[in-house]
């Protein structure tokens, strides 16, 4: 008994001390520095997983108890060097020289990386031929032809392997032929459409959003990135609906929450007017609609998030302001006969508002002429700092409001505005832009883009006859 307990001992010692992971390497031209290993989380960040310290051969080993997750990753060396690595496999080995990355790497136990170089290799190989001067329409398309026929042959080869999708989701959809006349300028125009809403639909078909490794790859978040920037019109309804359209294709719990992320992120606070509507869309659907996917603080952020930014969307009416004038009389910002309402929100303290009202200030004549007029409100409740900015700015001439109220009863002074919850106040200045029902038209405008603002209004109202 004692001899088979000791037995029983060791083997159980032995499978918990078994690596998950074991990756040796060995470069050439590297001594006593350190290695690091690192998953792409998207294109522009990398999570690193483990380090090592190479010997004077060049030699290291990163060896872990815990799996890596699968993906793509990095081996970075010498500051500025590093290779892409499939992890796949728990266990391989490579080496290579730092003179010539690509050519003279090498794996063992990795068949996934072995065929990734080997697809790098022979596509730089042909690149460089197909960009060699003065080639001949024949020969750059015997060129052109040869890069097709490997990368099928590739294809259908590794077929079974991770990497096959790596090099997939980075290819663009081809294009079948048009089949149309091309005998006039309108058909030309149906052949540009055709190709554009072909290739928009078909865009992510060679990226599988069902594998959560491909959330450890640029690739995805370069496509989602390149879709919404080059392929969907800029208004929130567009957004939002290729954004379902996407999601009801991510099956995988974490292509789905990524995407959900990137999209939302990329709304939240976007240059593009308009477009927080796709954020509050995505919020709404995605992130208080599936909860699961999140935690509760995330889920409660948003609902804060959402209850701020409703109300502001570009469209809405704008939120009550409770503010009184320099005499003490409540201000009615609805009853102002402005054809466009400018709301300037500032701090009299805050050096940003200083340097931008003069430049509001600038724009008077101009708004005189279109009948735009100016209501200026303090977020800072003190009667001397905010006169005396109304004073060294000379802004008299506009609506200077803030929020102190005189309770007559008690004849105490009361604060009734919320700017951070209410205005979305969260820097100073902030400028809102209200059409003659005072509705909002625009927010957080430049003061300096303002009179180009007011004049594409001015337009837009021409041409729908308003």
């Amino acid at each position: 008994m004692k001899v088979v307990g000791s037995l029983l001992f060791i083997f159980l010692y032995s499978i918990n001390s078994f690596a998950q992971y074991d990756i040796k390497g060995k470069i050439k031209g590297l001594s006593k520095s350190e290695v690091y290993l690192a998953h792409y989380f998207g294109y522009n960040q990398q999570v690193i997983k483990d380090t090592a310290i190479a010997n004077v051969n060049g030699e290291f080993q990163f060896k872990g108890s815990e799996p890596l997750p699968k993906g793509l990753y990095l081996i970075s060396f010498l500051k500025s060097k590093y290779i892409d690595v499939v992890v796949e496999e728990a266990n391989f080995s490579f080496s290579l020289d730092t003179i010539d990355v690509i050519n003279t790497v090498s794996f063992e136990g990795s068949p996934e990386n072995s065929a990734f170089y080997t697809f790098q290799r022979k596509m730089n190989e042909l690149y460089i031929q197909l960009n060699q001067p003065n080639l001949t329409v024949n020969s750059k398309k015997e060129l052109q032809k040869k890069v097709q026929d490997f990368q099928q042959e590739w294809k259908t080869a590794n077929a079974s392997l991770f990497v096959s999708k790596l090099v997939l989701s980075s290819f663009d959809p081809e294009i079948p032929v048009y089949k149309g006349a091309l005998k006039s300028k309108s058909d030309s125009v149906s052949m540009q459409m055709y190709q554009y809403q072909y290739y928009k639909k078909h865009y992510f078909d060679g990226l599988d959003l069902g594998d959560e490794r491909m959330v450890r790859t640029p690739f995805l978040q370069r496509k989602l990135e390149r879709f919404f920037t080059d392929l969907v019109v800029q208004d929130p309804d567009s957004i939002a609906r290729e954004a379902d359209l996407i999601l009801s294709k991510a099956s995988d719990t974490d292509v789905r929450r990524y995407i959900i992320y990137k999209i939302a992120s990329t709304y939240e606070n976007n240059p593009i007017l308009g477009t927080e509507g796709a954020f509050v869309h995505l919020a709404e659907k995605y992130y208080i609609g599936e909860p699961a996917l999140w935690d509760s603080t995330t889920v409660r952020r948003m609902k804060e998030r959402i209850a701020i930014l409703k109300p502001l969307l570009v469209g809405k009416p704008f939120p009550k302001m409770q503010l009184t004038d320099v005499v003490g009389k409540e201000i009615n910002i609805n009853a102002l006969p402005f054809k466009y309402t400018v709301v300037f929100i500032y701090d009299p303290d805050c050096s940003h508002c200083k340097q931008e009202t003069p430049k509001l200030v600038a724009l008077n004549s101009y708004f005189k002429s279109k009948n735009v007029g100016v209501v200026a409100s303090s977020i800072v409740r003190d009667k001397v700092a905010w006169k005396k900015f109304i004073d060294e700015f000379k802004i008299n001439s506009w609506t200077n409001g803030i929020d102190v109220h005189l309770n007559p009863k008690t004849g105490k002074e009361e604060y009734y505005t919320d700017f951070r919850n209410s205005f979305d106040v969260y820097s100073t200045p902030i400028v809102y832009v209200l059409d003659q029902q005072k509705k909002i038209v625009g927010k957080r405008i430049p003061v300096e883009n303002l009179k180009e603002f007011i004049e594409y209004l001015e337009n837009r109202r021409t041409k729908i006859g308003n």
